[in-house]
């Protein structure tokens, strides 16, 4: 058996028994099911297709529950998408708009509480590349230091600020029950930010059942900086590289993945 694992996405475009039975056959050891997109009665179709396909070619499919987690989102947008140019002035609120290239719905009312004028904001995987300029109440004004096109609900990353998201959102916690509900095998818990996290996931999932096999997304700066804390509590590390990569240098990203590498095998 290989050390290496294949963990497959499932979505709309796999959701058959005839593609998920050749991905099995391919190699597919876990299936990944995304609990930020989609309702439960599809997700419970998805987890029957992989038990069906399990059974009847009697490999081993492990079932990965993945978390939305308590991420800083904008709202919608004019059109589906608006343009932000360069040293345009944009503000983020928390009135909730339908949002114009001037002015955007974010949905973290704390938000001017907790960033300073000069502050980084990075929207859309860091497409998009704000900076402070002024707090405004419950406002923030920002300055488009790269500008291009944004959608509809795109994640905002502000890289050093200590931001007081929950641990897991009302939604993760409900997800988390369906999960262990339905005898899913791992959780992958989303925007890890220390032990204390992955500790409450444990405690919630004991409140339901049997728990499952916990696995930490390594994406906030925190993470890195807990790193070691964090090993001691879980049964696995994912790197999400892309989050990963706005909240630090982009150029750090390996070094950091080579370290958490060597801290797990170690452990």
């Amino acid at each position: 058996m290989t050390k290496v694992k294949i963990v497959c996405t499932i979505g709309p475009a796999c959701s058959n028994y005839e593609t998920l039975s050749a991905m099995a056959k391919a190699g597919m050891n876990v299936a990944r099911l995304n609990f930020s997109h989609g309702a439960y009665d599809g997700h419970q179709k998805m987890l029957e297709l992989v038990r069906r396909v399990e059974k009847d070619l009697n490999t081993p499919i492990a079932a990965l529950l993945d978390t939305k987690g308590p991420e800083i989102r904008t709202g919608k947008v004019e059109g589906g998408t608006v343009a932000l140019e360069q040293e345009s002035l944009l503000v983020l609120t928390t009135e909730e708009i339908v949002g114009t290239s001037s002015r955007v719905f974010m949905n973290y009312p704390q938000l001017a509480r907790e960033v300073a004028v000069g502050q980084e904001i990075f929207i859309d995987d860091g497409t998009l590349h704000l900076k402070v300029e002024e707090i405004r109440g419950d406002d923030v004004a920002c300055r488009v230091i790269v500008g291009g096109l944004l959608a509809d609900t795109k994640g905002i990353n502000i890289p050093g600020a200590e931001l007081s998201l929950p641990a897991l959102s009302e939604k993760d916690i409900e997800d988390i029950k369906w999960g262990v509900q339905h005898e899913m095998e791992y959780i992958a818990v989303s925007f890890v930010k220390n032990r204390r996290d992955i500790m409450e996931v444990r405690r919630i999932m004991e409140e339901f059942g049997e728990p499952m096999k916990v696995i930490a997304k390594i994406e906030t700066r925190q993470a890195v900086q807990n790193i070691e804390e964090i090993v001691e509590v879980v049964d696995g590390m994912m790197i999400a590289r892309g989050d990963l990569g706005v909240e630090i240098p982009t150029e750090d990203v390996p070094l950091q993945q080579k370290r958490i590498i060597d801290i797990c095998r170690a452990k």
